[in-house]
């Protein structure tokens, strides 16, 4: 019998993972990419002999130990090298003069925040304690077993048994964001502490499964670069036959009496299909290339009312200098603060990549320095090219000299300056608003789903992060796995996934 054909939009995380297994499920598949190589934002870039990456911070769930390892299997993803992390992160807090690291030893962890904040010792023991409970069970796959739309009853109760001894961590005040659950804690620093240890418009239960990863050493560092691990999904639908077509932008999607029947591509290429799997920016896909013609009042309240996650600028810098005592993520809150995009920063994040030879030459090492910003200052900036230029200039000098009164001599050991800010991220992905994880992950959309097809239009799915309430790697991938669930339960066919 001759195989369906599918073509999948955008060569990304999501977009590969659907092809994997698409392909495992006898389908024949081709992904169209705009950009020469795969990933989307999983980027890493050269300047000279430092390796700059824009992508995966960190990782759950690359070696076993937890259910969320075995479709790690599936898609190839477990072969990418990963480092352990031992410290979350650090954590400065520059006008008391204190500083704390975020440790995978909740026990040392405890004692720490203790000692800092006695008088939050009832706030304190809270947080361990749930953490606690979390890293006793696996969650890794707690809500992502089965695509949402073909859950039965039956199948929630199930989901919701397996997973009972963690349950009581989803429910009520653990679902209150971070902003919220800080407001009755005395100290100002562990309030700053909580806050941005992630996102503060987070469920406070987000922070604890996170913390709860690193304590059972579950949550690590990519040794060669977020590219290494695109490129371990690529390996993996290539020899599972499938093909790639880069440097090629989809123009549109081609529809029949409301069924997609294939695309077209900026070339004026036509390419036809049985089936058209989305993989990239969702508003992009319903509002323009469909015309909003396949919406319904979800969808729209989604794309109106939904926030994406605020984009950031990076300032990376090639060293000639190690810093090996430095932990690999350090959050300052600085008595000093850097105007980026006419605003005044005290929350600046710093990464060193001193935990892989692969990043930089040997003595060297690449630091980046990430500011949240906002999105309509870079976008407008970028229509005069000169000024959008100056302002990088400016940018990174002024983070230099930042770095310089906290890292003596860093300022004359500099060989590489590389920004990228949101306009760089939007022109590689077009992902709205420069986002580089999708959705703002707010209580509402934490307990909310978005479904993978259009109303009133067949054989067109959505797959990656727009097609899923949160982004981030585990959820993109799921996602590649969920449409194809979809795709054979509406074929009526049986669903194969199968492990290296």
């Amino acid at each position: 019998m001759k195989k369906k054909k599918v073509i999948i939009i955008g060569a990304g995380l999501g977009g590969l993972s659907t092809g994997i297994y698409a392909q495992m499920n006898d389908y024949e598949t081709t992904i169209f990419e705009k950009n020469p190589v795969p990933g989307g934002l999983a980027a890493c870039w050269k300047r000279k002999d430092y390796l700059i990456d824009g992508g995966i911070h960190f990782l759950t769930g690359y070696k076993p130990g937890l259910s969320l390892y075995n479709v790690f299997k599936e898609v190839g993803a477990h072969k990418a090298e990963c480092v352990d992390i031992e410290t979350y992160a650090r954590y400065i807090d520059e006008k008391s003069g204190r500083m704390i690291d975020i440790s995978a030893d909740l026990d040392r962890f405890q004692t720490d925040l203790h000692t800092l904040f006695p008088e939050d010792k009832k706030k304190v023991n809270q947080f361990i304690r749930a953490t606690r409970g979390l890293s006793k069970t696996d969650i890794s796959e707690f809500g992502f077993k089965e695509p949402l739309e073909l859950m039965r009853k039956r199948d929630w109760i199930k989901e919701l048994w397996q997973n009972r001894k963690a349950l009581k961590y989803f429910m009520g005040k653990s679902m209150k964001p971070v902003s919220e659950y800080v407001k009755d804690i005395h100290d100002p620093m562990f309030k700053e502490l909580l806050l941005y240890m992630f996102l503060p418009s987070v469920p406070i239960v987000f922070l604890w499964m996170v913390l709860s990863f690193v304590s059972q050493k579950q949550m690590g560092v990519l040794a060669k670069g977020s590219l290494d691990f695109a490129n371990k999904l690529e390996e993996r639908y290539l020899e599972l036959g499938g093909k790639i077509e880069y440097k090629s932008k989809v123009k549109d999607i081609l529809v029949e009496a409301n069924k997609a029947i294939g695309i077209s591509l900026e070339d004026g290429s036509v390419h036809n299909a049985d089936f058209v799997i989305s993989a990239i920016d969702g508003r992009t896909v319903i509002y323009d290339m469909l015309k909003g013609d396949y919406t319904n009042d979800k969808i729209n309240k989604i794309y109106s009312k939904w926030k994406t996650v605020d984009p950031f600028v990076s300032v990376s810098l090639g060293v000639n200098m190690e810093f090996k005592d430095e932990v690999w993520m350090t959050f300052f809150k600085t008595t000093d603060p850097v105007i980026v995009a006419e605003e005044e920063k005290e929350n600046i994040m710093i990464r060193f990549f001193n935990y892989s030879p692969h990043f930089a030459p040997k003595g060297k090492t690449v630091i980046q320095v990430d500011f949240d910003t906002e999105w309509e200052y870079w976008f407008v900036l970028r229509k005069d090219k000169k000024e959008y230029n100056q302002a990088k200039k400016e940018l990174a000098e002024r983070t230099i000299e930042w770095l310089e009164s906290r890292y003596p001599e860093v300022k004359n050991k500099i060989e590489v300056i590389d920004v990228a800010t949101p306009y760089t991220y939007w022109r590689y992905t077009l992902n709205e608003r420069g986002s580089y994880m999708g959705f703002l992950p707010t209580a509402d959309a934490f307990t909310s789903s978005v479904e993978k097809r259009l109303p009133g239009l067949s054989n067109f799915y959505m797959s990656g992060q727009w097609s899923m309430s949160m982004g981030g790697v585990q959820p993109v991938i799921y996602s590649g796995k969920h449409v194809i669930q979809l795709l054979c339960h509406d074929e009526e066919k049986e669903f194969y996934s199968i492990s290296e």
